[in-house]
């Protein structure tokens, strides 16, 4: 008979890397797959902690380490370790991370015990912030080398994932491909807007249509709302054109026009040069 037996850290990794590959799903298309990456993410992230509580001993993790008789079947809660950790030092285990911990219980008592409604992007963006912070624990106050040991088929999820502007920016590529696909342009219309376009601020395909920005458009990921490649008309005729073409004047009153190349006096002025 096989026997297929792991230690706390092996367990922990193992839901880790299961964690990552239902997250790469979801991210993929497929929204109930975030569903089982909270499942797995929160055994992992408690998993992680105990394993840190057994590193000072290995009786620390049950729940009465003190008894005539250790029952092995009893063992503490996260919030058990938590506690230790903290009580160690104030805050080792921050305020901010405590929040999401929280949230992440909440979601999976609910995923395992009743009904449950799941805002993805909430789900995405506080996954990822809570890996970031327990991976920021564990290299200030633990020996373990956690990229070592993540498979090799879920290593770009983790690398992303672990960096806050790559997960940024892997977002908002995604939020402006969803949005180009809801907003397709009407082919029938010469002047109809695209729905997004290239951010010249960070270099990102990421500037969509925003009708709160002054210039109707805002970057995903730079809030940048410039760009001599946005659409815009010249104030005096209306002709279509971008920002980059025309020029911008100054009005008595501290306002500004956009004019085009023969409102703005530069074609007399190139026909008499």
């Amino acid at each position: 008979m096989n026997t297929h037996e792991l230690d706390l850290l092996e367990n922990a990794i193992d839901s880790l890397a299961e964690a990552l590959a239902k997250f790469e799903e979801g991210d993929g298309g497929e929204p109930k797959a975030f569903k089982f990456a909270v499942l797995h993410m929160a055994h992992f992230v408690e998993l992680v902690f105990k394993h840190h509580i057994a590193s000072k001993h290995p009786l620390l993790i049950y729940k009465e380490p003190f008894s005539a008789k250790v029952d092995r079947n009893k063992t503490i809660t996260l919030w058990d370790a938590i506690n230790f950790i903290n009580n160690e030092a104030a805050d080792t285990v921050s305020p901010a991370l405590k929040k999401d911990l929280e949230w992440l219980k909440r979601l999976r008592n609910e995923i395992e015990h009743h009904k449950f409604k799941m805002e993805v992007p909430e789900v995405r963006t506080t996954i990822g912030r809570l890996f970031r912070s327990v991976i920021e624990f564990l290299e200030k106050y633990t020996d373990i080398e956690l990229e070592s040991l993540i498979p090799e088929q879920t290593m770009e999820t983790f690398q992303v994932l672990s960096n806050e502007y790559e997960f940024k920016l892997r977002t908002a590529l995604k939020e402006a491909e969803e949005f180009e696909a809801a907003n397709p342009p009407d082919h029938h219309d010469p002047d109809a807007l695209p729905a997004r376009l290239d951010c010249e601020n960070c270099g990102n395909p990421t500037l969509v249509k925003n009708e709160n920005s002054s210039t109707g458009y805002r970057c995903l990921v730079c809030d940048n709302e410039e760009g001599e490649n946005i659409p815009a008309n010249c104030d005096i005729c209306g002709v279509s054109s971008t920002q980059g073409e025309l020029d911008v004047w100054e009005l008595d009153d501290g306002r500004y026009e956009y004019r085009c190349y023969y409102c703005s006096g530069r074609y007399h002025a190139d026909k008499d040069d």
